[in-house]
C-alpha cells in the first residue's frame, strides 16, 4: 500500500491530542501545574505519573504513526488496550451513570473503535505487518 491511509492521520491527531490531555491531568495530578483540570484528576482518581506516562507513549505512538513506523503500530495497539482497561476501571470507580464514568465509557469505545480499525489487513499492512 502506498501511502499513509487517511483514517491513521486522523487517529494519530486524535491520540496526540489525548496524550497532550494525560499529560496534563497527569502533571495537575502530581500539583505541578494548576490548568483547572485538578478536579478532574481527583474525581477520577488519577494515578499523576501513570497519567503523564500513558500520555507521553500515546505522543510517541501518534508521531510514529505519521511515518507508518512498524513498531508504532505495535505501540499503539498496546497504549489503546491499556486505555480501554483502564477507561473501564475508571468508570467503575467513579460511577457508569456519573458524567466522569460516562466519559470513561466514551473514551473506551472511541478506543475500542480505533483498535479494531488497527487490526484491518489493510491498515496492518501499511506498517509492515501481515
Amino acid at each position: 500500500m502506498n501511502g499513509r491511509p487517511t483514517g491513521i492521520t486522523i487517529i494519530a491527531v486524535i491520540l496526540a491530542v489525548g496524550g497532550i490531555f494525560s499529560i496534563l491531568t497527569g502533571t495537575e495530578a502530581l500539583k505541578i501545574t494548576n490548568f483547572g483540570l485538578g478536579p478532574v484528576a481527583e474525581a477520577a482518581n488519577v494515578s499523576g505519573w501513570g497519567s503523564v506516562i500513558s500520555g507521553v507513549l500515546t505522543l510517541i505512538a501518534a508521531g510514529g504513526l505519521f511515518t507508518l513506523a512498524g513498531w508504532a503500530w505495535i505501540l499503539a495497539t498496546v497504549v489503546l488496550v491499556i486505555r480501554i482497561v483502564a477507561d473501564i476501571w475508571a468508570a467503575l470507580v467513579v460511577g457508569i451513570s456519573s458524567s466522569l464514568g460516562i466519559g470513561a465509557i466514551v473514551s473506551a469505545v472511541v478506543s475500542a473503535v480505533i483498535l479494531w480499525y488497527f487490526l484491518r489487513p489493510n491498515v496492518r499492512s501499511a506498517f509492515g505487518r501481515s
